[in-house]
């Protein structure tokens, strides 16, 4: 089990180094293509000036430039670029008059000079670069082309009268595999199709001939449009499967040499690629999500269609907007384990040029990150722990609210795992600033009594995160030398800080506490742009120790309320602008298909919150943590574990939520037989009991 994380330190390197290189000439640029290696190893990003110019950088995938590379180096074409990243060179295919190709060396100390080029009396239809990095060329028979004879290339000749369309292209030692769309002279629908070719191609004298060679492996007949085609190809026990979709179609096409078919898909296909765990997919739902993860090799070829639950380790990316996400600016490795997801937009150039580029604001690249069991051992989905990860990382503090036992408080303390520091504090009514940020404190010293300021939770927490950032490789230091270093720092500016870790201050029931007093001036250093090192920077003077303050940017803040307590419209506007809201809601599906005396309990939770929130609104509806118990009971336990929950939980929330207004629930339920006419519980035995459920579930 695994999961996708923002690489953050590679994407942070990466831009400090193109703001070294470019902003210090006063040149907007940003970055028009990029492409990650076959191995993972490498980034290939293409940077776009405002001048037409373009300059290649290849990074390692931790962030560094790699030797050689230090500076981009000049692409000399302002017509269309396209760049393909093999294990040791990248090919950059330049459209400028007949055409170039340019392969770079990763590992070179003058990439520049060793590169090898490849040059054409006219401009190619298609060129591309297989994982053997052999050069694939397909144009007219009159095409002529010039290459260095150390560098492997492959001809195929465009069919006169026909067409051909490459989706994807795989080679071994002495075979080349292409995915293709294929139409002969006179046939009335073109065919997909997966073909063979040996390597080196058998001799032949004109384009027929080399297509009557091609060996059809698997064919499907009509082949889907090729706009917006997104395909690949691999070998799997000698064998080739293909797929191919469209860029926002809801269907895939696998092509194997036993069959060829059509699968529907769980939404719209932004991006598919082949990789060891599995084919990668990046489905996007209309007004929902964008999710990834992988589909085995079992699933595709058995399944007859695919939903989001056959996606492994699903990751969800933020919200869907099928114009933000383009398949160009989309790959992932061959082992899984890297991949790259940026948003795209597009601009004008100076020259009146159009062209799309990476959003600045795009976390580009992810690392997958293997876990033991799902966060909250499923309590959570993917879905939420991204969302949040995603959330918190943009505003630095978000407040999660819903229906209680909907998992808000799991969820921030599974989020927390990986911190470097978590402090875990409940707001209640007699919590104060005091307590939180800093206050005075009385204190017996030789026989008298003497008030002294001492720090609360906030305060601890933001001076370890600070000294952390200015002392990385500092030991183990007491609080008060921590403390000294960082109130020098905020005093004198001297020293450099660099935020490092990530530190989390999660409040349970944000709700609870008078929030304005408790948070005093602080909720001005809430805002983002306000922590240290950021645009606004702010530091305060607080009030008892008259010492200054600031919050550092890698300082989260995780809140929690239910919102049958109190609506969150009645929150402080000052603090609802300060914070990101994140909606809990109870989710019947994490109960899975486990029955009790044949009761589904997905099924019974859904058929209680339906009336609960017809009747009284969704704050008010169960959350699927109330049965934890009873999932984690013996099979032959559960019945038990049922009842106790039902009797001594549920029950007891549904007489007060239809206090007074019992025919209420018996007619939304005319199966519900718990509470009697005058609102009280009705004890029943085991039997008695699972049957009334059963009535529940199944009456309308």
């Amino acid at each position: 089990m695994g999961r996708f994380e923002i690489s953050e330190n590679a994407l942070e390197k990466i831009a400090e180094s193109l703001r070294e290189e470019y902003e210090g000439s006063n040149v907007d640029y940003v970055i028009e293509d990029m492409r990650i290696s076959e191995n993972g190893e490498y980034l290939s990003v293409l940077i776009r000036d405002d001048y037409d110019s373009r300059f290649l950088h290849i990074f390692d995938t931790k962030g560094n430039p790699l030797l050689g590379w230090k500076s981009g180096v000049g692409i000399p074409c302002q017509e269309d670029v396209v760049v393909f990243p093999g294990v040791e060179n990248v090919a950059v295919f330049m459209k400028c008059g007949t055409g170039e190709i340019a392969l770079y060396p990763f590992q070179d100390e003058n990439p520049k000079e060793h590169a090898l080029r490849v040059t054409f009396s006219r401009l190619p239809i298609y060129v591309s670069l297989t994982n053997m990095e052999r050069v694939v060329i397909f144009g007219d028979m009159r095409l002529d082309f010039s290459a260095p004879a150390d560098l492997e290339t492959v001809f195929i000749p465009r069919l006169q009268g026909g067409y051909a369309f490459f989706h994807a292209i795989h080679d071994t030692d002495d075979e080349i595999y292409i995915l293709h769309t294929f139409k002969e002279p006179g046939m009335k629908n073109p065919t997909l199709r997966i073909g063979r070719i040996n390597y080196p191609p058998h001799p032949y004298y004109s384009p027929i001939e080399f297509w009557d060679g091609v060996e059809t492996i698997s064919a499907h007949s009509p082949a889907p449009p090729t706009k917006g085609a997104i395909g690949d190809i691999v070998l799997r026990d000698n064998e080739p499967i293909a797929v191919l979709g469209t860029k926002l179609g809801k269907e895939l096409y696998i092509l194997t040499s036993k069959k060829a078919r059509i699968i529907p898909l769980p939404g719209e296909l932004v991006f598919t690629k082949f990789t060891e765990k599995g084919l990668f997919l990046l489905i996007g739902q209309f007004r929902g999500y964008l999710y990834g993860g992988f589909v085995t090799y079992e699933d595709l070829l058995q399944k007859g269609s695919l939903k989001l639950d056959d996606i492994v380790d699903r990751t969800v990316f933020g919200r869907y907007n099928p114009e933000a996400f383009d398949p160009k600016f989309s790959g992932i490795s061959r082992s899984g384990d890297v991949l790259v997801l940026g948003k795209s937009s597009g601009k004008v150039s100076a020259s009146g040029r159009f062209y799309y580029y990476v959003r600045p604001d795009s976390n580009y690249l992810y690392s997958y990150v293997s876990t033991q069991a799902a966060p909250g051992e499923g309590d959570i989905t993917y879905d939420q722990f991204t969302q949040l990860e995603e959330v918190l990382r943009r505003f630095g503090g978000v407040i999660l609210y819903g229906p209680p036992g909907t998992g808000k408080t799991k969820l921030a303390l599974d989020l927390s795992r990986d911190a470097d520091k978590v402090e875990v504090v409940t707001f209640h009514q007699s919590y104060s600033y005091e307590d939180f940020v800093e206050g005075f404190r009385p204190v017996e010293k030789e026989g008298k009594l003497l008030y002294v300021v001492e720090d609360g939770i906030l305060k601890r927490l933001a001076v370890e995160a600070i000294f952390r950032g200015l002392h990385p490789d500092e030991g183990e230091a007491d609080y008060k030398k921590k403390k000294e270093a960082v109130l020098e720092y905020l005093q004198t500016g001297k020293g450099e800080f660099k935020p490092r870790g990530k530190f989390y201050l999660i409040i349970d029931e944000i709700n609870r506490g008078n929030i304005s007093r408790i948070l005093g001036e602080v909720i001005t250093l809430l805002d983002p742009d306000k922590r240290l090192g950021m645009e606004y920077e702010t530091k305060i003077t607080l009030p008892y120790s008259r010492e200054p303050f600031a919050l550092p940017p890698n300082l989260y803040i995780i809140g929690t309320m239910n919102s049958t307590d109190r609506s969150i419209a009645f929150l402080d506007m000052a603090l609802r602008r300060r914070f990101a809201f994140l909606e809990i809601l109870p989710r019947p599906e994490e109960l899975g298909d486990i029955e009790v005396g044949g009761v589904n309990l997905q099924h019974l939770l859904s058929t209680l919150n339906r009336v609960i929130e017809e009747e009284r609104g969704k704050d008010y509806t169960i959350g699927h943590g109330y049965f934890r118990e009873v999932i984690k009971a013996k099979p032959e336990e559960r019945a038990k574990a049922l009842k106790d929950v039902f009797y001594y939980k549920i029950l007891p929330l549904l007489q007060e939520y239809f206090y007074g207004n019992w025919e209420a629930i018996r007619r939304s339920l005319p199966g519900f037989g718990f509470i009697d006419e005058k609102g009280r519980i009705i004890e029943m035995d085991d039997d008695e009991f699972i049957e009334a459920l059963r009535k529940l579930v199944t009456e309308k």
